[in-house]
């Protein structure tokens, strides 16, 4: 299949255009390349201070002990919030429920995990773990406080 390009020869100046418009092309991809690894840093150090400030007792902690006494710390917290923030009972969802389904372990990992387990590994484990379900219960205290406020 022929086309133009192929039958006719290119008009005058032709080369020059096309190198200029290259050239222009490039030189705005190689502005956006540091832009995007810019942008990418940034967001990489804003999810490393978001995971650092929303699991700060667990980041700190450097056994497996430390790492479950943390988490059931923070627990204990979201239901002291939840029991300041009850109503008088014309709520649609039942917020501890929710919280005693989302927390409620019949044997806690920290029970579960082998003896001969390394402490460092166990410890990793657990951060990662009960850093999730901190990281979910989080999400639950904002769905909690939104509700309260939609329901005023």
């Amino acid at each position: 299949m022929e086309n133009r390009f192929d039958l006719y020869e290119l008009s005058e100046g032709h080369e020059e255009r096309f190198e200029a418009k290259l050239e222009a092309r490039l030189a705005r991809r190689r502005r956006r390349v540091p832009m995007f690894w810019a942008t990418a840093a940034a967001a990489v150090l804003a999810l490393v201070l978001w995971v650092g400030i929303s699991r700060p007792h667990i980041q700190r902690a450097r056994t497996p002990e430390a790492v479950y006494t943390a988490y059931l710390e923070q627990i204990g917290e979201l239901y002291h919030l939840l029991a300041a923030n009850a109503s008088d009972g014309n709520e649609t969802i039942d917020w501890q429920a929710v919280l005693d389904e989302l927390t409620g372990e019949t044997v806690p990992l920290y029970d579960q995990l082998p003896e001969e387990m390394p402490e460092k590994e166990k410890t990793a484990v657990l951060k990662e773990y009960y850093g999730g379900l901190l990281d979910e219960a989080a999400q639950f205290t904002e769905e909690m406080n939104r509700q309260k406020k939609v329901s005023r």
